[in-house]
């Protein structure tokens, strides 16, 4: 199989993946929305306002992936700088994270510090590396590392959902404990 053929086999599931993640991008726009009060507050609520954003990053991501996987392109270069230019913009934005991550005392979160390296860190800093090594195995024209595109989506899909699920649990806590 050649290299557009290649690609081209991979059509489906990217359609697939880019609905998929798009209707989630609506549906946390709509929770957020919900909730705007206890996300926006100060202080306390940063590591809220940073798992937010990311899910809503992560999202994001997964939708570039699939906008960028079905423009046709016969050519290596194509696909393969712009996959190159997300992973290390996404590397450099989670080396960020990291640091204000290390430099951020427990007492001082919102969120714990499991769900922050578990949920968020490690999956996008292995995800966005994966990211780095696919689109540089492209831009050699080769696409033997491609299926791991399947891990990257899926990874960071949990992850997303995941933080979604403690955000909006974190969300309620305060949101109760401000009625006590």
């Amino acid at each position: 199989m050649n290299f557009v053929e290649s690609i081209d086999s991979w059509r489906d599931f990217y359609m697939l993946t880019g609905s998929a993640s798009a209707t989630l991008v609506g549906l946390i726009f709509v929770a957020v929305t919900l909730h705007i009060d206890v996300i926006a507050e100060a202080k306390k609520a940063s590591d809220i306002r940073m798992l937010a954003e990311e899910i809503f990053i992560n999202f994001l991501m997964i939708l570039s992936f699939a906008f960028i996987f079905v423009v046709p392109s016969d050519s290596p270069s194509g696909l393969g700088y712009p996959l190159l230019i997300l992973g290390t913009m996404q590397l450099v934005h989670t080396s960020f994270l990291w640091l204000k991550f290390l430099r951020r005392k427990d007492e001082h979160r919102a969120v714990a510090s499991s769900t922050i390296l578990r949920g968020l860190l490690i999956p996008n800093t292995v995800c966005y590396l994966a990211l780095i090594a696919i689109s540089v195995d492209i831009l050699h024209g080769e696409t033997r590392y491609l299926g791991w595109m399947v891990m990257v989506i899926v990874w960071l899909t949990i992850a997303a959902v995941e933080n979604t699920w403690h955000l909006m649990i974190r969300v309620a806590e305060i949101k109760q404990n401000r009625q006590v």
